[in-house]
């Protein structure tokens, strides 16, 4: 699936790169998550830094492929949540995230073209694919453990079926919106965008709790230690098994919020009079 990803995007630089309206920069912003662990929808909790790298492609004043590596973090804490079952359940997860993606943009307005029609800002919309990978950790006793290994919702088991754990490369949808700004050979860019997955396990919660003696029996204590970090573990009477520990019928989602900054780098093919101007200036 990644290379099958890499390879469209080396096919899709290779024909833009001959193009006349070519840009490169850069993007910094914040990102945060939607799950079983920040359910409630578009609600930025848990900001985290990101950025990358920006290169775009004007085919005309109406459109653009703009292809955009991005590496960030998410993360998200029961404990934060107003949630009293949330709370209850205590689980937490942070993971690292590397995306590249392949976005097609819109403009609303005849963005940088000559004439009385021409503007030098724009609102815009886009969309595209996405590969990107996470890789969720918890800590326990002040030390940091990665969770696919250890299957804590019994992925690897005989409760499970001896299933195999889920995938840290994904692929996802982007789609967003924004503003564009030109300033002569400089674009300024502010844009939110989320992005529809199709795992469950970015946070590394999906569905049910297994026995905890069989996961501490079969995937060994540390899994059965991160998967249950309920308060009522050890409780006489309290049993987790077969309990939901997340929805496993939705999907998590991510957002990227951020500012871009690129700089012109050839020639408008349908805007000369601009880039004439700018010559006469250098």
């Amino acid at each position: 699936m990644v290379r099958a990803f890499v390879a469209l995007l080396l096919l899709s630089i290779a024909p833009v790169l001959h193009g006349q309206v070519n840009e490169i920069g850069g993007t910094i912003g914040a990102s945060y998550y939607i799950g079983d662990l920040n359910p409630l929808r578009h609600y930025p909790r848990d900001t985290k830094l990101a950025g990358g790298l920006v290169f775009r492609h004007n085919f005309n004043d109406r459109y653009a492929l703009r292809i955009q590596g991005l590496y960030g973090a998410l993360q998200a804490y029961d404990s934060d949540s107003e949630d009293t079952l949330q709370q209850l359940r205590n689980l937490h997860f942070t993971t690292k995230l590397v995306e590249a993606s392949l976005l097609l943009e819109i403009n609303f307005f005849k963005y940088r073209k000559r004439g009385k029609d021409g503007k030098k800002w724009t609102p815009f919309v886009f969309g595209g694919l996405c590969y990107f990978r996470t890789n969720p950790k918890a800590q326990l006793d002040d030390t940091w453990y990665e969770l696919q290994p250890l299957g804590t919702e019994g992925q690897g088991t005989t409760a499970r079926g001896n299933s195999e754990g889920y995938k840290l490369d994904q692929i996802g949808i982007p789609i967003g919106a924004g503003i564009k700004v030109n300033l002569g050979r400089i674009d300024l860019q502010a844009e939110w965008g989320i992005r529809r997955t199709y795992t469950d396990h970015i946070d590394d919660v999906s569905g049910t709790y297994v026995d905890p003696d069989l996961l501490a029996f079969e995937n060994g204590p540390l899994a059965a230690n991160l998967a249950d970090r309920s308060p009522l573990v050890g409780v006489p009477g309290y049993t987790s098994a077969d309990r939901a520990r997340g929805d496993s019928g939705t999907r998590d989602w991510y957002v990227y919020s951020g500012l871009t900054i690129t700089y012109i780098i050839s020639r408008f093919s349908d805007c000369d009079e601009q880039y004439d101007w700018m010559k006469r200036k250098r």
